[in-house]
């Protein structure tokens, strides 16, 4: 939200997250941003635009969202290693007058990962809250070989079409 210049605050959800076994993913992470931004929003009584966001990573039809504990976040990276799989990122936007969702998604192949690079990654950064088990935005950049899509949608936040509703709703500057 920094990159569009826009004031915001964080304040995270108190939602569980919960994934369910449905065939569209970009409908789930949609459904589970909803979920987040409309509790933040109840929650919050000031008079405000609540944006929700959430992503999961899809492995032959796998979804692997954040990893449990480190031994699930090593799994999950030893199973990527080498294959290419889809980042989905849904974003819903809740305000007093109506609710919007939207979603990306972006192909990400992986190199072959060596086990003490997937060791010094879970031993160094922190995988338990990023949907795969990592970051592109850190160290977890050298895991990828290339990626077909939107870079910031892999960051969890498609910034280009949160952009493009906010300018067209006439809420970016």
């Amino acid at each position: 939200m920094k990159l569009l210049g826009v004031d915001f605050e964080v304040i995270s959800s108190r939602v569980k997250e919960v994934l369910t076994e449905e065939a569209n993913f970009g409908s789930l992470v949609e459904k589970l941003a909803l979920k987040k931004a409309e509790e933040v929003y109840e929650r919050t009584f000031e008079e405000r635009l609540v944006i929700g966001a959430d992503t999961i990573v899809v492995l032959e039809n796998r979804i692997l969202g954040k990893p449990s504990d480190l031994e699930e976040a090593r799994e999950f990276l030893k199973i990527l290693s080498g294959k290419e799989h889809v980042v989905y990122s849904g974003v819903a936007f809740v305000w007093d007058e109506g609710k919007h969702t939207l979603h990306e998604s972006t192909k990400v192949k992986f190199r072959n990962l060596p086990e003490d690079l997937i060791d010094f990654y879970v031993e160094n950064y922190r995988p338990l809250d990023k949907a795969g088990a990592y970051g592109i935005q850190d160290l977890g950049a050298v895991f990828v070989e290339r990626i077909e899509g939107d870079y910031y949608t892999v960051m969890g936040l498609p910034i280009g079409k949160v952009w493009e509703f906010l300018n067209e709703k006439g809420w970016w500057k």
